[in-house]
This record gives structure tokens, C-alpha cells and sequence, in this order.
């Protein structure tokens, strides 16, 4: 019984976060501009739905390394100077440092595609857009 109220708790916990962060404003703006668009607005929800529910779900150890590195994301944009190498600042030092040539490029290449869906997400959910 315990662990339904705590599973309780937590589903109120994200579902009172996801006001605060208007993403049901988000939700129907993006439905409008999919109208707009001529895209079908229930395959606009239903991508916003996945992605969310993902996140949400019980964490795995992709999901907790995500988390970890979108934090990471969200300092250095929060941050009042301009991040001139911002995934240099995400990479992590003994990792690169035991990758053959051909291993660093992939992980650079890898971390800065994580870097840009991380900073599109921190832009959605701090603009509400």
C-alpha cells in the first residue's frame, strides 16, 4: 500500500510540475500551429505524450544519465556569460581520455547532438514555446 501512495504522490508530483511549466499550454499551441501547418494535431500531441512519458516513467540508467547531463545543460545556459564551448564543458574527462582518435570524434559528435535536443527541450520548457 505504501508503494501506491509514493507512486501516487510522485504521478501528482510531475502532473503539478507540468502545470507549472505550462506544457499543456505548450501542448495546445503546438496542436494550432499543427493545424496551421496542415500536420495532423493528434500526431502533434501524441509526440509530446511519448517523449513526456519516457522521462516520466520509472527511470532507467539512460533516463538518469539524460537527467544528469540535461542539468548540466540547463547551468551552463543558465548562466550569465556566454558559454563559448559548451560541450567541451559536458565532456567527460575520463571517458575522452581512454577513447582511441576515432572514439573521441563519435562521442564529441554524439554529445553535441545530445547537447541540441537537451538545449531545445530546456527552450521549450523555459519558454513554454
Amino acid at each position: 500500500m505504501a508503494k501506491k501512495t509514493g507512486e501516487l504522490k510522485k504521478r501528482a508530483w510531475l502532473a503539478k510540475q507540468r502545470l507549472k511549466m505550462g506544457y499543456w499550454d505548450s501542448v495546445r499551441r503546438e496542436k494550432a500551429q499543427a493545424e496551421i501547418d496542415g500536420v495532423d494535431s493528434r500526431t502533434v500531441a501524441a509526440v509530446f505524450s511519448r517523449s513526456r512519458l519516457i522521462r516520466d516513467s520509472e527511470p532507467t540508467e539512460a533516463t538518469v544519465l539524460e537527467e544528469k547531463l540535461y542539468r548540466r545543460v540547463c547551468e551552463i545556459l543558465d548562466s550569465d556569460e556566454t558559454a563559448i564551448n559548451p560541450i567541451g564543458q559536458l565532456i567527460d574527462g575520463e571517458v575522452y581520455s581512454s577513447l582511441d582518435a576515432a572514439g573521441k570524434q563519435r562521442y564529441v559528435l554524439e554529445l553535441s547532438t545530445k547537447f541540441r535536443e537537451l538545449r531545445e527541450r530546456y527552450i521549450r520548457e523555459r519558454t513554454g514555446a
